[in-house]
Parts: C-alpha cells; sequence; structure tokens
C-alpha cells in the first residue's frame, strides 16, 4: 500500500526548515554578540551592540518570511528571495568566516526557486499577475476618462 503524495513538494517542506533554521541562527549569533558586549570593555561594546541588533533584525525579517511561507504564501518566497538576495551576496564578498553565512542563504533561496516550489506557488503567482493587470487596466481607465 502506497503512502498519498504530500500536497506539498520536498524542496518546500525542506525549504522551510531551512529557513526556520536561518530564523533561530541569526537570533542565536544575535544573542552571542550580545552576551560578548557585556564582557568586552566599553569602548569595544558599542560594535558587539550594534552587529546584536542588526541580526535581531535580520531574524525577524527572515522569520516573517518564514512564518508567510509555512503558511503556504507567495508572499513569504518573495519576501525570503529578497532578503537571501540582499544580504547573502555581499555577505559572500566577505570572507569565509560570513561568507559562509552568505551561501547558506542562498541555497535558501534556490530552494524556494526549484521546479516543484515554483508549480507549488503558480496559481498564486498568476492570481497576483491578474490583480495587477486588473488594477492597471482600471488606473489606465481613469487617466483617460
Amino acid at each position: 500500500m502506497k503512502k498519498p503524495a504530500s500536497a506539498l513538494p520536498a524542496s518546500l517542506r525542506i525549504g522551510k526548515w531551512w529557513w526556520a533554521a536561518t530564523t533561530a541562527s541569526a537570533l542565536a549569533f544575535a544573542g552571542g554578540f550580545f552576551l560578548n558586549a557585556l564582557s568586552r570593555p566599553t569602548n569595544e561594546a558599542p560594535g558587539f551592540w550594534g552587529a546584536g541588533i542588526a541580526l535581531v533584525g535580520l531574524g525577524l525579517v527572515i522569520g516573517h518570511g518564514t512564518f508567510q511561507l509555512w503558511r503556504s504564501r507567495l508572499a513569504g518566497r518573495i519576501s525570503l528571495t529578497w532578503c537571501g538576495i540582499i544580504v547573502g551576496i555581499p555577505l559572500m564578498t566577505r570572507g569565509v568566516r560570513v561568507g559562509i553565512f552568505g551561501a547558506l542563504l542562498l541555497v535558501g533561496v534556490a530552494l524556494l526557486w526549484s521546479p516543484g516550489t515554483l508549480r507549488h506557488f503558480a496559481p498564486q503567482a498568476k492570481e497576483a499577475r491578474q490583480k495587477r493587470r486588473a488594477q492597471r487596466q482600471l488606473e489606465k481607465g481613469r487617466k483617460s476618462g
């Protein structure tokens, strides 16, 4: 007896967990920076506080996108794609230590754009495209009329 096929493609299931782990690691690194700031001399602490705050912000943005992705929303895929590209590519140019984190973000982006994931989000993308087209037609009608 065969098990019924899951509605979600494997790449999307892996991607959800991938981005959840990325959120957790960004927040864990932020906590590490905050703890490090407490143990440093006063003149060194602001850099650690700043890095911790930036990582909390990144963790919250990725966490929001991941939450949307868990709800199978197209907005989650788009948010995580932009965040992964905007943060991942510059990190790749900063050396091996942070470049690894950038590469992991870009792997997450690749998971969101695999063929199975594209098929899963195709109906939502088509609907969003039709809404934008209708909105443009409405705007065009108002300007000419």
